[in-house]
């Protein structure tokens, strides 16, 4: 029947590669090639021109660091506010209970309004990252 060793037929079947010869003889050194030359060495980077930036590009601009205010709002009381304003971080809360009114109101029943006004200042407190802490007795307020 099918007899493979027989077969004449090539196809699909790649000749066999003869390893290249090189050049050098065989006890010479061999070069990588890609080298630099000395001559065409490394430059100086300030030699060459200066790279733009492509042109959809173009359509930015530098805006100016002062803003200018409009005269309506000017007229409102706006001031242009500079780097040496000082910022102030001291905070004030005012509260409708004493610490020690709501240390005792978060003690209460659930169902009692003391509870969720406690409950309400505490949460005020937490947004401007106060704590209400018990130390030696006493209730203060310290920063988280």
């Amino acid at each position: 029947m099918n007899d493979l060793s027989n077969s004449s037929d090539t196809a699909g079947v790649a000749a066999p590669v003869a390893p290249q010869q090189s050049a050098t003889p065989s006890g010479a050194k061999e070069v990588i090639g890609g080298g630099i030359d000395r001559q065409d060495g490394l430059r100086d980077a300030t030699d060459r021109k200066r790279h733009y930036l492509p042109k959809f590009f173009s359509g930015v601009r530098i805006h100016p660091t002062t803003v200018s205010i409009p005269p309506p709002v000017a007229a409102m009381g706006v001031q242009p506010v500079g780097q040496n304003v000082p910022v102030v971080t001291t905070t004030t809360v005012v509260l409708p209970l004493t610490d020690d009114q709501i240390a005792v109101g978060l003690h209460q029943s659930i169902t009692n309004s003391v509870r969720w006004l406690a409950t309400w200042c505490v949460r005020r407190l937490k947004q401007v990252h106060i704590v209400l802490k018990n130390v030696h007795g006493k209730l203060v307020r310290t920063k988280e």
